[in-house]
């Protein structure tokens, strides 16, 4: 599906690579509804239509720079468009897979009449949360079957941060589920030695 080329495209990525925000406005509003209309019809959703083009613009902006090198706009917007919006379907379907895992896990615990929670999951969470934003970030996305390239891209990283966050991410929830087992082992035994 192609889309309709806007007027003086050339001269206004030029003005939008140099940081004209006129420009990019008409740049907006020249490719907005189309893309609206394709995302629209793969996505079902008009709420989820405006976050992907918010955040397809974004990076369009962020990007300005490298506007001049592209050689057919059009050809790469598209491109930006589809991988966007196959992104966040993807992103989508790893949530929902999540929640039925969740579900099938709760329904499963309910049916065993076990009315503790489990502990571990609930210490994994609080090391997951404890971790600053970026390895955060890079490790829920891994556990999403992200690789490290599309990471790298989607944070606007280097694939060597992506790495090094993972890996220090992996090292921290390590490092806090090993203190917390030390911590409720210790008090389990001193429970037991009263």
């Amino acid at each position: 599906m192609a889309l309709k080329r806007i007027d003086n495209e050339r001269e206004i990525l030029e003005l939008v690579a140099g940081g004209c925000q006129h420009a990019f406005s008409e740049l907006f509003h020249g490719y907005l509804n189309q893309a609206g209309r394709i995302v629209f019809t793969i996505i079902g959703s008009r709420e989820l239509t405006e976050e992907i083009l918010q955040d397809l613009f974004v990076k369009l902006w962020k990007d300005r720079e490298k506007l001049t090198d592209i050689k057919d706009f059009n050809a790469y917007f598209f491109i930006l468009l589809r991988n966007h919006t196959l992104n966040y379907l993807t992103t989508m379907v790893a949530n929902r897979k999540k929640e039925e895992q969740y579900t099938r896990f709760e329904l499963m615990r309910q049916e065993q009449g076990d009315e503790q929670p489990d502990k571990r999951l609930e210490v994994f969470d609080k090391a997951i949360d404890a971790l600053p934003l970026q390895q955060k970030t890079v490790f829920l996305l891994r556990a999403q079957g992200y690789r490290n390239p599309e990471i790298a891209t989607r944070m606007n990283l280097s694939t060597d941060s992506v790495k090094k966050y993972n890996q220090l991410a992996i090292k921290s929830i390590h490092r806090f589920i090993k203190v917390r087992v030390t911590v409720l082992f210790t008090l389990a035994t001193l429970h037991f030695l009263k």
